[in-house]
């Protein structure tokens, strides 16, 4: 299948793994590739390490089909375990290691897993030993019986051995050519449409939900980013921090690998060390995307000289949180995005070719290959160009329904072929996708509906908010009002009567919040903050019911 987009055309749509071969193949000898804490990895070497990660997933008798937890970490190790199952036709479960034991117990058993495999950093060991309490006891690791998760068979890990797990090897073999061959002939049988990895989406009701996604999705997706959007070359240097878990390391990862570009990761989020990464590595394109992580760096003294070749950076959030952040980085050429995991993480973009106006204002055309539209929530008709409504999308980003979910899967979905994503938003009369918040999350005050997105904007326009999060709680007289959790800048000082004093400049009185509260950290899932952990928190304060939805 080819695609060509608004930008440079590109070949037949590799998988995964045939991905990482054939930039290998097309840049002899680069010394792009990965840069981590840990060091550096060319894209070669990328490749023979997950080949040899691949031979020791079929010593212990994982092949083609075997759903494997990937418990990983920014490392090239987790890179190769990604590429390595993928080689072999294996779909890696992405475990987010943020989560409780509780947690990940329920993704490990829900996926019903053949296998557990973990990079070698100690505190995932520890993780995966408290999940599963009979691990260490277990006699072979490569033939498990586990009360917890009755599917797993084997555990294993990269980097070590003992503890309950077999060890898997990331060095390259005594015959690498052979290896090659071997895991060739596997990955050569591997199609577009099979599953290329399963994420858990982030539940705020209910338990995470599997989500698989083709290599076709998770490929085309990362290309169309990083060729039409990004325009990735060879000499780009994308930074990005977020955790491998998650399709917004996977993504960036993809799109300058596409490239034979180079990608710069971190184990974790700080401000201070991540700016001198961006200079030191002279990044080219920053995936910074979420508020709590770009307001971080702009708060530091060495952001402009951090920032001084960083062409591109992607971030998301309201209008005029978007304006705010260009202003104090107007060196930058700021993109910003629309998508979820069901659509392949990334659904639409905008382009560095575009005006302010619609950089910042819109999110962008969807990527080739995918469309969207707004539809009336209740009759699900396309609606008019610039009429607000639920987002739908359909095309190549697809997800393959929720994993051993088909109730939820067919409700997800229009009889027309239109994944409904729970968002509020429109698409205008180009075609552009404009996101303006959850569906769910509307507050209900006295009657009238009101976006928190709309009063986050406003509040974002403060100049001592940093970060900004509004959520709905019950009231006796209006059934909902909102609140607004705010974090400052650092060194700044405002009052809740002065931050409501400019909402009410700018918003109709019932939009103004009832409530503000000053925080300093945030409840955050994945990548982003916990709306429904702030909604409660101040319902059990205020003494209200919580929001049943």
């Amino acid at each position: 299948m080819s695609f060509v987009g608004p930008g440079r055309p590109w070949r037949e749509l590799p998988t995964l793994g045939d991905l990482l071969v054939r930039v290998v193949a097309e840049h002899p000898g680069s010394a792009a590739g990965m840069v981590t804490p840990d060091g550096r990895a060319t894209w070669a070497q990328v490749l023979t390490g997950a080949e040899r990660v691949a031979e020791g997933l079929l010593g212990l008798g994982l092949g083609p089909g075997a759903r494997i937890a990937l418990v990983g970490d920014n490392s090239v190790e987790g890179v190769q375990a990604l590429f390595a199952c993928a080689f072999i036709g294996a779909v890696p479960v992405l475990v987010n290691t943020r989560y409780a034991v509780p947690e990940v117990r329920h993704v490990l058993a829900d996926a019903a897993v053949d296998a557990v495999l973990v990079t070698g950093h100690p505190d995932l060991a520890q993780l995966v030993r408290d999940t599963l309490p009979g691990l260490a006891a277990a006699a072979d690791p490569a033939a498990l019986r586990l009360a917890e998760v009755p599917s797993l068979r084997v555990a294993a890990a990269i980097g070590f051995a003992g503890g309950g797990f077999a060890a898997v090897d990331s060095r390259p073999g005594p015959d690498p050519a052979a290896t090659a061959r071997r895991i060739g002939r596997l990955r050569e049988q591997v199609t577009l449409r099979q599953t290329a990895l399963m994420v858990y989406t982030s539940g705020t009701t209910a338990r995470a939900r599997g989500c698989p996604l083709s290599h076709e999705a998770v490929v085309g997706v990362s290309v169309g980013v990083g060729r039409d959007r990004f325009r990735c070359t060879a000499a780009d240097v994308l930074w990005d921090v977020l955790p491998l878990f998650h399709l917004s390391f996977v993504l960036p990862l993809l799109a300058v690998l596409d490239a034979g570009g180079t990608f710069v990761t971190d184990r974790r989020f700080d401000a201070v060390r991540s700016l001198a990464q961006i200079r030191d590595e002279a990044v080219t394109i920053a995936f910074s995307c979420f508020p709590t992580v770009i307001n971080a760096l702009l708060d530091q003294p060495t952001f402009g000289d951090a920032f001084a070749r960083v062409r591109l950076m992607l971030n998301v959030g309201p209008p005029e949180t978007l304006r705010s952040i260009q202003a104090r980085a107007p060196g930058t050429v700021q993109l910003t995005s629309y998508g979820c995991s069901e659509v392949g993480g990334i659904g639409a973009t905008t382009g560095p070719d575009d005006s302010d106006e619609i950089r910042l204002g819109t999110n962008g055309f969807p990527l080739p290959g995918l469309q969207m539209a707004a539809i009336d929530p209740l009759t699900q008709a396309v609606l008019p160009p610039g009429e607000p409504g639920e987002v739908v999308v359909r095309g190549i980003g697809l997800f393959e329904g929720y994993w051993h979910d088909p109730g939820k899967t067919a409700a997800s979905m229009t009889p027309d072929g239109w994944f409904r994503t729970g968002d509020l938003g429109f698409v205008d009369a180009a075609g552009r996708v404009s996101y303006r918040g959850r569906l769910k999350e509307t507050i209900k005050v006295g009657g009238e509906n009101v976006a928190p997105m709309e009063i986050e904007a406003v509040l974002g326009t403060h100049p001592a908010v940093g970060t900004v999060a509004v959520v709905g709680v019950a009231d006796p007289r209006l059934t909902e009002v909102p609140a607004a959790f705010v974090e400052l800048r650092p060194g700044a000082v405002v009052s809740a009567d002065e931050l409501l004093a400019h909402c009410r400049s700018a918003l109709a009185d019932f939009k103004v919040p009832r409530h503000v509260r000053f925080v300093t950290q945030w409840p955050m899932s994945a990548t982003k903050i916990r709306k429904d952990e702030l909604a409660r928190g101040l319902a059990a304060e205020l003494e209200v019911p919580p929001d049943p939805r």
